[in-house]
């Protein structure tokens, strides 16, 4: 780790993955997360994410937890986004490699990291090895939406 990489916290990971902060101390627990203790808090490089993000048990709670909340978005049943508008879109973006569609979420990460409107937003990451395919699922109101279809 290099002095000046950026530390999450298990707040920021849960805010990433749309996870409760229980579940991620879950995935520290069950030892899918890994990461350093400082200060008595918990705190992860983004290559403990991206180790995270490769653990095929948590692809799997992902892919359902994204698939509820669409329906849910759908259904209108989503309140966690206020606003006067709000958007979910899907976005596919073929890659070489996985590398390559980590980077492209290592973009998403900065941006909702230097969000700072107070309006909420969301994504959620997949790569799908078969197709080189890395998913996107955006949610949140439409500048957001656009700055980040843009950003990809």
């Amino acid at each position: 780790m290099n002095d000046f990489e950026k530390l999450y916290t298990v707040e920021d990971i849960a805010r990433i993955t749309s996870f409760t902060s229980r579940t991620i101390r879950n995935y520290l627990k069950d030892g899918s997360l890994q990461g350093r203790k400082i200060g008595g808090q918990w705190r992860f490089t983004m290559e403990n994410i991206k180790q995270l993000f490769s653990n095929s048990g948590f692809l799997g709670d992902m892919s359902r937890k994204t698939r509820q909340r669409v329906l849910n978005f759908i259904s209108g049943a989503d309140t966690e986004l206020q606003g006067k508008s709000q958007v979910c879109t899907i976005v596919d973006c073929y890659c070489e490699s996985q590398k390559e569609g980590q980077k492209l979420y290592q973009k998403l990460v900065t941006v909702i990291n230097t969000k700072d409107d107070g309006i909420p937003a969301k994504f959620d990451y997949e790569f799908i090895g078969k197709r080189n395919k890395a998913r996107f699922t955006l949610f949140g109101n439409p500048d957001y939406i656009i700055k980040t279809l843009q950003l990809l």
